[in-house]
């Protein structure tokens, strides 16, 4: 069952964010040796990637441990305004001791389908072959129409079990192809984190916590890792609605 920590606002739930991306990271190497991570694009991470690249914080992550993919990307290049790897490069990546050999950016200007081809051999390389890879940590996020990553309402990609697959012309603005993991992997994750704040999200998170049908419209609403956490500000958040 998804747990849900509200805030007062978007700066109190980043930094919230951030003590538990470090936390995650500590004890993923203490037991395993290592911290793979999938990272998110949109707006709400970018102030997360301010708050790990700050010296107090940055000091504290064991960057040379960490394993950093992403959840999906634009079929565009690296240095493209559209591309969720740029928002983490420009945001995090640069700033903090991680080694490139240890960064899998998904290769948009492959074209998706490519692209696809060559996150899933990354993927491969990092944790084999034999069953589901498996995050420490994915961070998430959810756009206004309930999707998550690049899995849309109403998409192929949401029944798909290959581990990464290629959306072609996908209902989103921008409308560019997309590569996505999909939700046998998101589910597979020891810990999802979304990161969702903003009134144009109240309804969706309403529903989300309430309403048993609501995985059959909203894709976030099917990712049940072995731990699920929703850190939500105040603007996301109905107070008035209980819990069932």
């Amino acid at each position: 069952m998804a747990d849900f920590h509200v805030f007062k606002g978007p700066e109190e739930l980043s930094q919230a964010a951030a003590r538990l991306f470090i936390d995650c990271a500590h004890k993923a190497i203490d037991l395993r040796g290592r911290f793979i991570v999938a990272l998110s694009g949109g707006s709400t991470p970018k102030r997360l990637f301010h708050i790990l690249a700050e010296d107090r914080n940055c000091k504290a992550m064991p960057w040379e441990k960490m394993l950093i993919f992403w959840g999906d990307e634009r079929a565009v290049g690296p240095d493209h305004e559209w591309s969720n790897y740029k928002l983490a490069q420009d945001h995090l990546l640069a700033h903090v001791p991680v080694h490139e050999k240890n960064v899998f950016r998904i290769k948009g200007e492959l074209g998706a389908k490519l692209a696809a081809e060559d996150m899933r051999q990354d993927m491969i390389n990092i944790f084999g072959d034999q069953g589901v890879p498996r995050f420490d940590l994915a961070l998430q996020g959810m756009g206004t129409d309930g999707h998550t990553a690049s899995l849309f309402p109403d998409t192929d990609a949401l029944t798909a079990t290959d581990w990464v697959v290629s959306v072609i012309a996908p209902p989103a603005n921008p409308n560019v192809d997309r590569v996505t993991i999909t939700l046998p992997v998101l589910n597979a994750a020891r810990l999802s984190l979304f990161l969702v704040a903003g009134k144009g999200k109240r309804q969706i998170i309403s529903e989300i916590r309430n309403d048993p049908t609501a995985p059959w419209r909203y894709p976030a609403a099917c990712v049940k890792a072995e731990k699920t956490i929703w850190y939500v500000d105040d603007d996301a958040f109905d107070s008035t609605l209980a819990d069932k």
